[in-house]
């Protein structure tokens, strides 16, 4: 798993990011998702499990949380994202090498279906998540073991399900995370043992072709891509600092400042539906004290807006920002006990509230692209 990584070869090194761009013109995307089950699904990479949460309607999390085997046969969860739909998740497994979906129930209850094997050659370690705007490619990003990463693409039948169909060159080490741009043609990956991001055009059938590979900073970890398309955001967890860079015509990236990060190990990264904000997780390599920190983002770069906030737990890493934006969550890796999950009220203007205490997942080691949450 990338925790495991990070404490040997991770720990060296960390990458995240992954961006879409094509010449053709992409598919448009889908219609806004459906509200389905109001259900927060937390995967758990060392025991095999996903938690599944009710939402209260402040946004907190109903406790305890349902605890559900991952895939017959599949190993280690480490990334999971839900449908555009709102039908399905999609749970990338480190250990298995594969992709599972599961059926989303009206009650939240997931069923699981067989699992998509990663396309030849066959990926090692997937570490991320992401999907094209439409909702018809996935995308994973592989870890490989700190070495040469890689990057999967599946495509979605009509049925929901996935089906593999290529595993490319990330042109980069060890490849945590990857994002696609809201307008589908730029997909971006984070090299974390590299300290870089590689950039690739989307094709119209989501096939992509490698544009360039760009330095940003000792163990590249994550990467989010600003809702206009126009500029990359990058998490350097063993460089404590966070980079901002343009991205031109042809996926060509351009760096553009990187900010010292106020936290130890900044990792998970979440932005804003405008854009204007972004929330960092930091792991402190995951017995430290986990923190969030904050950053206003405008084209002239990023400034931290108020100071760090203190989880309750150790290993903050995976985080997600709920639809209408008034809630943050955090998944606490606590690498000597069971993962837990850290709840913040956010104020009109984006800052963060007192978090609530958080609450156990019922397993263990919640990681990178861990939370899923309802798409509204």
């Amino acid at each position: 798993m990338v925790k495991r990584a990070v404490a040997g070869a991770l720990a060296a090194v960390v990458a995240v990011g992954l961006a879409a761009c094509s010449s053709d013109e992409p598919a448009a995307p889908a219609a806004p998702a459906a509200p389905g089950p109001r259900a927060v699904y937390v995967t758990n990479w060392a025991s095999d499990t996903i938690a599944e949460f009710g939402l209260n309607e402040d946004g907190s999390l109903k406790s305890p949380a349902i605890s559900l085997p991952v895939g017959k046969g599949d190993t280690h969860p480490q990334a999971s994202i839900r449908s555009r739909d709102g039908k399905w998740l999609y749970v990338g497994n480190w250990g298995t090498r594969d992709v599972t979906p599961f059926r989303i129930g009206a009650d939240g209850r997931l069923t699981a279906f067989p699992a998509a094997h990663g396309p030849a050659p066959e990926p090692v370690t997937p570490s991320g998540i992401a999907l094209s705007p439409d909702g018809k490619n996935l995308y994973t990003a592989n870890f490989s073991n700190g070495g040469g990463g890689t990057v999967s693409h599946y495509r979605i039948s009509a049925d929901g399900l996935p089906h593999g169909v290529a595993t490319i060159p990330a042109h980069g080490r060890g490849t945590t995370a990857l994002a696609v741009a809201p307008d589908g043609r730029t997909l971006v990956t984070a090299n974390s043992a590299s300290g870089d991001i590689s950039t690739f055009t989307v094709a119209i059938d989501g096939s992509l072709a490698w544009v360039t590979t760009v330095a940003t900073g000792k163990g590249a970890f994550f990467v989010a891509i600003t809702p206009d398309s126009a500029h990359v955001l990058v998490t350097n967890s063993l460089a404590d600092s966070i980079s901002y860079l343009t991205l031109g015509a042809g996926a060509r990236p351009a760096l553009v400042s990187t900010v010292p990060n106020p936290a130890d190990e900044p990792r998970g990264l979440v932005l804003t539906a405008k854009g204007d904000r972004a929330y960092v997780a930091n792991f402190a390599n995951g017995t430290g004290p986990g923190h969030i920190t904050t950053f206003t983002v405008t084209a002239a770069g990023l400034r931290q807006a108020g100071p760090a906030v203190a989880t309750g737990g150790n290993g903050a890493e995976g985080i997600a920002l709920s639809h209408n934006g008034r809630s943050l969550y955090n998944a606490n890796f606590n690498t000597n006990g069971d993962g837990s999950v850290t709840t913040y009220p956010l104020a009109a203007d984006g800052s963060v509230g007192t978090p609530r205490p958080p609450v156990l997942t019922g397993g263990r080691q919640p990681d990178l692209t861990s939370i899923t949450l309802p798409a509204s």
